[in-house]
C-alpha cells in the first residue's frame, strides 16, 4: 500500500484540498524555484504525496508536547 502512495500524482487543488497548502503559494514557490518538488506533464502540474510528505517532514518546526 506504501509503494501505491509514493506513486500517486495530485494536481495543485488536490493537494490543496488534502494538505491545506494554498495552490497559489505551490505555484509561487514553483516559479521561485524552492518548495515541493513536482512533475510537469504538458502544462499540468502533479505531486507526489511521498514528495509532500517528505518536504513537510523536513520543515517540521519544533515538537509537540502532551500534558497528560
Amino acid at each position: 500500500m506504501a509503494k501505491l502512495l509514493s506513486k500517486i500524482l495530485l494536481c495543485e487543488k488536490e493537494v490543496e484540498r488534502m494538505y491545506g497548502l494554498n495552490f497559489r503559494t505551490l505555484q509561487r514557490e514553483r516559479n521561485e524555484g524552492r518548495g515541493i518538488p513536482y512533475h510537469k506533464i504538458g502544462r499540468r502540474v502533479f505531486y507526489r504525496i511521498a514528495d509532500i510528505e517528505e518536504f513537510l517532514a523536513a520543515h517540521k518546526v519544533g515538537e509537540v508536547v502532551r500534558y497528560d
